[in-house]
């Protein structure tokens, strides 16, 4: 190989070597800004659940399993009464009360006694209900929970400061949970999520 044809290959070869470090240069860049991106995002989610575990308040649940996050401080009762309300040992300390009957697929079982059960505890007791799903609304509003013509889209609803305060459809916009975490959750958990980031930012509780 004379001289020239030489230069000309180590010119060539030094172009490309530095082509593809600007290539990998920039795939390492923007995956960097993405994870950024997706750290900064998924934080909301992660803010909103330490609100609800910092909040002094004993949150349960009642029907279908939540699969929220699994920081998420939340225990499964299967009835209102006080044995199943009252603190088992071990639970932090707290001054607020909140039940959420879970019913993604509208199929949960519960009485119109319950539900006046669940009235009496926010009318008496300060308990904040929440309620995700839509075939127990008019049920509900039979027992006294609200008197308004909701939308009938609607699909969820929050009760605090004693029936006082409510919040018709607070969990029924998906859009409020960031999108790099909505891509990974199942239609049952957007709910779920869309709820924990409206109570920290509205302070239900």
């Amino acid at each position: 190989m004379n001289a020239k044809r030489l230069i000309v290959t180590l010119v060539f070869t030094t172009i490309l070597i530095g082509f593809f470090v600007w290539i990998i240069d920039v795939a390492l860049s923007d995956a960097a800004r993405k994870n950024r991106i997706w750290r900064e995002q998924a934080q909301k989610v992660v803010d909103a659940v330490d609100y609800m575990n910092n909040a002094r308040c004993d949150i349960m649940y009642y029907g279908e399993d939540l699969n929220g996050p699994q920081s998420l401080r939340v225990r499964h009762i299967y009835d209102f009464e006080q044995e199943s309300l009252a603190a088992p040992a071990g639970t932090p300390e707290h001054d607020k009360h909140m039940i959420i009957v879970n019913d993604p697929n509208n199929n949960i079982p519960i009485s119109k006694d319950q539900w006046l059960r669940l009235l009496d505890l926010i009318q008496h007791e300060g308990y904040v209900i929440v309620y995700l799903g839509a075939a127990q609304l008019p049920v509900m509003q039979e027992v006294g929970f609200f008197f308004d013509v909701y939308p009938a889209s609607t699909h969820s609803i929050v009760f605090w400061d004693g029936g006082a305060q409510k919040d018709i459809g607070f969990a029924d916009t998906y859009s409020r949970i960031p999108e790099v975490v909505a891509e990974s959750l199942t239609s049952e958990q957007k709910p779920v999520y869309t709820m924990i980031v409206q109570m920290a930012e509205k302070k239900y509780i």
